[in-house]
């Protein structure tokens, strides 16, 4: 699994986020749950994170994808509950799916199978 800090704005302090080339996981590290509120801001920052590893820019290239396509997404809050994240095609923030789990094991695999 690689993490990899998102170093871009102040929402560095508030969440860490790594990837199995599946998954994404994106933990919020401050206890006031405010992730999720800033929840487009933190994809943008994992999205530009992905980018700068590829070194390709699916703003510029009309025949890419966005950096997240293809990923499934897991958020955990501030509590230690998992949220799948659901995204439009656009790579933008559509809705949380709560999995009401603390195992990561057990999130990752439902996490999978969301549509």
């Amino acid at each position: 699994m690689i993490t990899i800090p998102a170093e871009r704005s102040a929402l560095h302090p508030l969440f860490d986020w790594g990837t199995d080339g599946l998954v994404i996981w994106i933990e919020e590290l401050d206890g006031f749950g405010s992730l999720m509120a800033y929840i487009d801001e933190a994809l943008a920052q994992v999205a530009f994170a992905i980018e700068l590893q590829t070194g390709w820019d699916h703003r510029t290239d009309g025949h890419t994808y966005h950096p997240l396509y293809g990923y499934r997404l897991l958020l955990r809050d501030a509590t230690g509950l998992w949220y799948a994240i659901r995204l439009d095609e656009a790579g933008k923030f559509a809705e949380f799916v709560p999995l009401e789990e603390l195992d990561y094991s057990t999130a990752y695999e439902k996490a999978i199978w969301i549509p």
